[in-house]
């Protein structure tokens, strides 16, 4: 049985490219259609619909992903990839203070999930279940992770209160605001970015306790 799903795999794709391009090139196409049917179906799917949509056999969509909540874990985790590599992971203004940094990455992840069409349900529904629960808490960690390092930096230069402990305020930041977005991106009339974006960020440099005279001084 497990050679004829690789033959049927070979089919499917264009013989010019390698296996491991062919193998790679159709998982995305899988995931692609996951994500959008998952759109579609509020938050639900089945593997028939899924292989459909991709124009594959559902054998085919099992091979890659074994179960369909593995297929809905992996459509979350390359959720948070993009995710990343658009907020989190970039310096979105190097040489700048902690709170003119962090403002312009807050203003970045609103406008990130107001984009996503799958945000509203990796935000409430789906992350209700197991194995969408078990990647939102190892990518929240690390996002944790990143976010007390850069609270660090703002102490020792003065910008955060030294008293603070960098690590529960990066998780009570990052709650604080998954939780926030989560709930606009839910209303029935969304609010607009803009309004969200300010209400959020004073709510980052209260709880902070930020100090932007300070932030300036340290510029100088």
């Amino acid at each position: 049985m497990p050679p004829r799903l690789r033959a049927s795999a070979a089919q499917l794709l264009p013989p010019e490219l390698p296996a491991s391009a062919r193998g790679g090139e159709t998982r995305e196409r899988i995931l692609k259609a996951a994500a959008k049917v998952l759109v579609a179906g509020d938050g639900q799917c089945e593997i028939a619909d899924v292989a459909r949509a991709a124009g594959v056999s559902a054998g085919l969509s099992y091979h890659y992903f074994t179960s369909k909540a593995g297929l809905i874990a992996a459509v979350v985790e390359a959720f948070y990839d993009r995710f990343e590599a658009a907020v989190m992971d970039v310096n979105p203004k190097p040489g700048a203070t902690w709170g003119e940094r962090e403002r312009l990455r807050l203003e970045r992840m609103v406008a990130f999930h107001y984009a996503e069409p799958l945000a509203p349900l990796i935000l409430t529904r789906l992350s209700r279940t197991p194995d969408v629960a078990a990647v939102e808490a190892t990518r929240l960690a690390r996002h944790i992770d990143l976010a007390a390092r850069n609270i660090e930096i703002a102490q020792e230069r003065g910008e955060i209160p030294a008293d603070l402990d960098a690590s529960l305020l990066g998780a009570m930041i990052l709650g604080g605001l998954r939780q926030a977005i989560g709930q606009a991106l839910a209303a029935a009339k969304r609010p607009a970015q803009a309004k969200v974006t300010e209400q959020l960020w004073q709510f980052i440099a209260g709880t902070a306790r930020f100090n932007p005279s300070q932030a300036r001084k340290k510029q100088r």
